[in-house]
């Protein structure tokens, strides 16, 4: 017999809308801001540097990051619904934990950009707020925890039909950005800093819709949300009536 997800469409699809939507945003927020700045390098520079205080156009930055960590907030939360195992939940919980890092990032900015001389002796100093220091913890714990959720969440995909196909991209990814992270503040690649981290970005670019995309797919499927499918139960044919049958002459 064919059961009915347990969990309202409306949360499936607003859950599966709502990241691809933010992701656009915020490449098109990064893309964008850094076109406006004209001492802005991408090779170099943090993203983080296009919404500090002393950026032009710090707002649009500023914005991208918000939305983009509402999207990833969202995703979490459709995930946490459905992979209700253990790891899918902790997972989904490295997720939402994400998106609120990033809304925190957005909001709590650099005092300057840090590829600056200036900038880099006054962060050596300690002369810098705390608005800069709680960027800087954010940041680095979404890189760390978006890399591990991913991991996880890889672990609960792996054991579910209709999610199986997921596993190894978020594998994938898990690894990519851990590596990236890894490399990016490793002192011997420090003029490469920018690339590496809009990399991670691109990882997550890619991750955060097409999991999005598959739980929008959830919404009109029949299935039960984030249970490993069952052999549906064929129903057993009635006995034949032998009265029915024509009764052919002698």
């Amino acid at each position: 017999m064919t059961r009915v997800s347990s969990h309202p469409p409306s949360v499936l699809s607003w859950a599966g809308a709502t990241p691809q939507a933010s992701t656009l945003m915020f490449t098109m927020g990064w893309l964008v801001a850094g076109r406006l700045h004209s001492e802005y390098s991408a090779r170099r520079d943090y993203i983080s540097s296009l919404a500090a205080a002393d950026a032009p156009n710090a707002w649009i930055m500023i914005a991208a990051c918000v939305v983009f960590g509402l999207g990833v907030l969202s995703l979490g939360i459709g995930l946490y619904k459905a992979l209700p195992d253990q790891f899918g939940r902790l997972g989904a919980v490295g997720v939402m934990a994400a998106g609120v890092g990033l809304v925190v990032t957005g909001l709590a900015r650099h005092d300057c950009s840090l590829q600056d001389p200036a900038c880099a002796d006054r962060v050596s100093a300690g002369m810098v707020s705390g608005e800069h220091a709680l960027h800087d913890v954010a940041s680095i714990s979404v890189f760390v925890i978006a890399g591990l959720s991913q991991l996880v969440i890889a672990r609960s995909l792996r054991r579910r039909d209709g999610w199986r196909h997921l596993w190894l991209p978020s594998f994938s990814c898990s690894g990519l950005t851990l590596l990236l992270f890894a490399l990016m503040i490793s002192p011997a690649l420090g003029d490469w800093t920018g690339a590496l981290e809009r990399g991670m970005a691109l990882v997550s670019g890619l991750w955060v819709p097409v999991l999005a995309r598959h739980l929008r797919r959830l919404r009109s499927s029949s299935r039960p949300v984030g249970l490993p499918c069952r052999e549906q139960e064929r129903p057993t044919p009635a006995p034949a009536d032998p009265w029915s049958y024509p009764v052919k002459g002698v």
